[in-house]
């Protein structure tokens, strides 16, 4: 694996319409895609739970649909623009931390985050992480196709048609 490319070095690829088609290619590159995203989640737990800190704890049903939710988008995310990881360690954690602390402002001083509030704090990440690859494009010119690129595993989004 080359290491040494960068986000503009990788051409954008539009999504086809809804990110959740079934995984197509070699055997090899599908299980590739899966072992990546449960690299990917682990470290998303991680860095959830390191924001999350002694302030709550997270309701059982609440990982159940986070790791559901996230997993299909990351998968999505692997296929149409390959593996990314390591450029995008960083931005994944940190909107991790940001997931988090919108996690705990809607449990609202409550011991435990449901999944309500998972499901809350998880929309809202999305919408920034939309918002802000769009404005990122916008800025530079860029196609729609480089806006999923910009916004990479956390928001793959269901094209608006």
């Amino acid at each position: 694996m080359n290491t040494d490319t960068t986000r503009q070095d990788i051409p954008p690829r539009a999504l086809g319409c809804g990110y959740d088609v079934p995984a197509t290619g070699a055997p090899e590159q599908v299980q590739a895609h899966e072992r990546a995203a449960d690299v990917i989640l682990d470290d998303l737990f991680m860095s959830v739970g390191q924001a999350i800190g002694l302030r709550a704890t997270v309701d059982y049903d609440a990982v159940v649909w986070l790791r559901n939710h996230f997993r299909q988008k990351f998968l999505a995310a692997l296929r149409h623009q390959g593996d990314r990881w390591r450029e995008d360690r960083s931005v994944v954690t940190a909107v991790a931390g940001l997931f988090a602390e919108r996690a705990v402002r809607y449990a609202n001083g409550a011991t435990s985050i449901s999944a309500a509030d998972a499901r809350r704090a998880a929309a809202d990440v999305e919408k920034y992480c939309r918002a802000h690859a769009r404005r990122a494009a916008a800025s530079t010119g860029r196609s729609d196709a480089a806006t999923a690129l910009i916004a990479g595993y956390w928001c793959t989004w269901e094209p608006e048609v």
